[in-house]
């Protein structure tokens, strides 16, 4: 081989190298944006699991505040009927719309004792 040849040989590996240099660093600049979408993506969701966290702690404040209350009234000792549960029942399995005329005074409250 002369010298002339290892030249061209010589041209040809820096020009294969180059053009590899310049593949991997579109590669490296693709991971790059990838990188930062995924942390984008994790900073998100991390955000959504802290406001779930939070509101779970407010519902969990808030009920037991509710039992609390529900404690300090003193329904422990609440005596209904077979009849006003079952009207309680009907009307909350409808929502609250009564379709016939009912009233919670229609409900027997002189077994209740407050």
């Amino acid at each position: 081989m002369t010298v002339y040849e290892n030249m061209l040989l010589l041209e040809e590996r820096v020009k294969k190298a180059a053009a590899y240099m310049k593949r991997l660093r579109a590669e490296n600049d693709a991971l790059r944006r990838d990188i930062k979408l995924i942390t984008a993506h994790n900073e998100e969701l991390q955000a959504y699991v802290d406001n779930y966290k939070e509101d779970e702690e407010r519902i969990s404040k808030s009920i037991e505040t509710s039992l609390e209350t529900l404690n300090d009234v003193g329904l422990d000792n609440l005596e209904l009927s077979v009849d006003d549960l079952e009207a309680a029942e009907q009307f909350s399995a409808i929502g609250g719309d009564v379709t016939e005329e009912m009233d919670i005074s229609d409900m027997e409250m002189e077994d209740i004792d407050l």
